[in-house]
């Protein structure tokens, strides 16, 4: 796709009426180069985009929060208008981090979506339904393990490449998931059946909350 600059949009005044959605994410490569991608596809007059780059290559999410504080700093956002997001993962931070992590923004007045296990069963609910899984299937995601050494692919990474025939998480082609979006997001709310509830305790992403705003469905 194209290259994507973001530039804070003003009016000639000064003023601007868009909305901002600022969103740091925790991965390096696959959320910000989707979610780039998703925002430059669906562009909106009325809504700006911004993904943050990451100020080092430490993923703790208590870190990344840090990048929301500086774009705070240096831009005039208004309270209750413009929207900060945290983009984080269940099965690399555990419950308790995670918890110190979601007080830490609802504190700061950070949004935040967490994706049960991780990024990527997001990225596969725009390709398949885990309803046409059997049991033992989806307690593997759940699991979300890599069959041996680090450097293997998990069991959710395993699944994308079968149905795709390759993924790239430092890379994705993310015009074979974009073009599924909506689907994607349908999935994800049906999916999240405890709303109220900080993140989803089963297999699920609250990605779509942020997905919904970029394309504007109702």
């Amino acid at each position: 796709m194209p290259s994507k600059r973001f530039v804070p949009p003003t009016r000639a005044s000064g003023n601007r009426d868009a909305k901002l959605i600022i969103i740091a994410t925790e991965g390096e490569f696959t959320e910000k180069r989707y979610l780039e991608d998703l925002a430059f596809l669906f562009r909106r007059q009325n809504i700006y985009v911004k993904v943050l780059d990451r100020l080092d290559s430490a993923s703790d999410p208590a870190r990344v929060l840090v990048e929301l504080d500086k774009f705070r700093q240096d831009y005039s956002l208004r309270r209750n208008y413009d929207e900060l997001w945290l983009v984080v993962d269940v099965d690399r931070w555990g419950q308790r981090k995670l918890s110190e992590v979601t007080s830490l923004c609802e504190q700061k007045l950070f949004r935040y979506a967490v994706s049960n296990p991780c990024f990527e069963l997001w990225l596969l609910l725009h390709l398949k339904s885990l309803d046409e899984y059997p049991k033992e299937t989806l307690q593997e995601f759940r699991e979300n393990k890599r069959p041996h050494a680090k450097h293997e692919r998990t069991r959710l990474d395993q699944e994308l490449v079968t149905l795709l025939g390759s993924y790239n998480k430092s890379n994705p082609d993310t015009d074979k998931f974009l073009e599924h979006v909506e689907t994607a997001i349908d999935r994800a709310k049906a999916l999240d059946v405890h709303p109220e509830h900080r993140w989803p305790n089963d297999l699920g992403s609250r990605v779509y909350l942020i997905a919904e705003k970029m394309i504007g469905k109702k």
